[in-house]
């Protein structure tokens, strides 16, 4: 029920993902698990460091890099394939990249199915299947859905054969064998599982061409080995042992932002940081949190969003001084993101160049590829 729930409207917000990872959390753990609520905020500090990983990861470029190498490797004939493979392959990871709560559910759904050894990623499972398993842990294997949210037509047919050409192989393996055995002689000279000799480079192709490509799935069990996914666990006990680093105020912090990014906002704004009906002080008889000309320092209350008879309190993220105040009357309905004051603040941002943004995630991402090819 939580894997196919849809939302669907204008400013809605749930907790779906945060329990659908949860859930799939302790599913592949253990099921009698014995939490507390302490678990919670350290859980949400693992997920928010790997959301930190993740949004420091370019797909395009890294599938991009790899076409690269091996068409480089194997000659022009493989590039076509690439083409073909570039949305089947792309589409779920972004959506895994975007959804941090996703992604904690696919690395403890996939938890067994790869082991990473020296800093690379060993798969105990073929890569087709788990790319299928992909598929469906996101909800996107319904044709009939609309177009952003399930396979594609022609990517469900590439997925579609190759899982039938390996269940066809799979009839001729002893159960058991091991992926990394299969691979190993499926790229081997000598034919293998009871094939014909005359069949067996054209199965040896057919092979090389389903797979290519598949190292791209290897981030995500590398993301989660940089963010130390694992090191939150059970104990024999099967309480959560959790790690100083997760306790952390810090690294909470980090990750909180990480999980739930402040709005948008100029350098010279203050925007809300929520929907609801905004207060410019606590009580009509109490004086305005602040006014135009007023200096505020970090820490100090801005203003009151109420929201189902809820007064959060919103807090100055860095000390300034409000040049203009945009909303001047109490009980006005706002959104989230919209502008409340024009600022100066007391230390001046300075925003990173999107070139330079752009060059620092590629780089990163050419950190984590010398570990796939």
């Amino acid at each position: 029920m939580l894997r196919r729930t849809k939302i669907r409207g204008i400013d809605l917000a749930t907790n779906r993902e945060f329990h659908f990872g949860l859930m799939k959390w302790f599913l592949h753990r253990d099921a009698w698990a014995k939490p507390t609520t302490a678990f919670v905020v350290p859980y949400l500090t693992q997920v928010g460091l790997l959301a930190r990983e993740a949004h420091a990861i370019d797909l395009q470029h890294a599938f991009h890099e790899i076409q690269r190498r091996r068409v480089a490797a194997l000659g022009p004939d493989a590039r076509p394939a690439f083409a073909m493979k570039e949305t089947l392959l792309e589409r779920p990871l972004h959506l895994l990249m975007r959804e941090p709560h996703f992604l904690s559910a696919w690395l403890s759904q996939h938890m067994r199915d790869f082991a990473i050894a020296d800093g690379r990623v060993a798969w105990r499972r073929n890569p087709v299947e788990i790319l299928a398993d992909t598929y469906r842990l996101l909800d996107m294997v319904d044709g009939d859905g609309a177009a952003a949210e399930c396979i594609w037509g022609h990517d469900r047919d590439l997925l579609d054969t190759a899982l039938a050409f390996y269940g066809a192989l799979n009839a001729r393996i002893p159960a058991g064998t091991a992926w990394e055995e299969i691979d190993a002689r499926l790229r081997g000279p000598a034919a293998s599982f009871g094939i014909d000799a005359a069949l067996w480079p054209q199965v040896q192709a057919a092979h090389v061409g389903h797979q290519l490509g598949m190292e791209i799935l290897g981030l995500v069990p590398l993301l989660g080995a940089k963010a130390d996914f694992f090191a939150l666990r059970l104990g024999e006990d099967l309480t959560p042992l959790i790690p100083d680093t997760l306790r952390d105020a810090a690294q909470q912090d980090l990750a909180k932002k990480a999980l739930a990014p402040p709005p948008q906002a100029r350098s010279d704004e203050i925007v809300a940081a929520m929907g609801g009906v905004y207060w410019n002080r606590e009580a009509p008889t109490l004086p305005l949190f602040v006014e135009a000309g007023s200096h505020f320092d970090k820490g100090q209350p801005l203003y009151i969003i109420e929201v189902m008879k809820m007064f959060n309190k919103v807090y100055a993220p860095f000390a300034g001084r409000i040049v203009e105040v945009f909303i001047p009357d109490n009980g006005a309905s706002v959104r989230k993101g919209q502008p409340l004051f024009r600022v100066d603040p007391d230390e001046k941002v300075e925003v990173e160049d999107p070139a330079a943004r752009t060059k620092r995630i590629r780089g990163n991402t050419d950190q984590y590829l010398t570990n796939l090819l």
